[in-house]
């Protein structure tokens, strides 16, 4: 019986991650613009800085119509070195502007 418990555990695991790789793979990726960057202390187990932005892109809903989307997202740590300007990929949310996945800096040339 203990053991069925951190089975059952890890299966659970396995599929959320199984879902948010599908996600990234299956969903209709998008090009961000940085628009406005700046730093930002979070409590997570003590003050930690974190990059936020915002970001402008372009989501595609389910109908196939795209909207133009800005919002603010937390997209990293100030050793990352995002600045105005920079290029990411992302993985919109097709129901809303508010989420988003940020897979990495875009490898497209602009």
């Amino acid at each position: 019986m203990w053991v069925a418990f951190p089975l059952i555990g890890l299966v659970i695991l396995a599929a959320i991650l199984g879902l948010y790789q599908w996600r990234l793979y299956h969903f209709e990726h998008s090009i961000a613009t940085i628009e406005a960057v700046w730093e930002r202390e979070v409590n997570r187990r003590g003050l930690t800085k974190v990059t936020m932005a915002e970001l402008s892109f372009t989501r595609t809903a389910p109908s196939g119509e795209s909207f133009p989307c800005r919002y603010q997202f937390e997209i990293g740590t100030p050793r990352d070195g995002f600045k105005v300007g920079d290029k990411l990929d992302i993985v919109p949310d097709s129901g809303g502007c508010q989420r988003a996945d940020i897979i990495g800096r875009s490898r497209q040339k602009y």
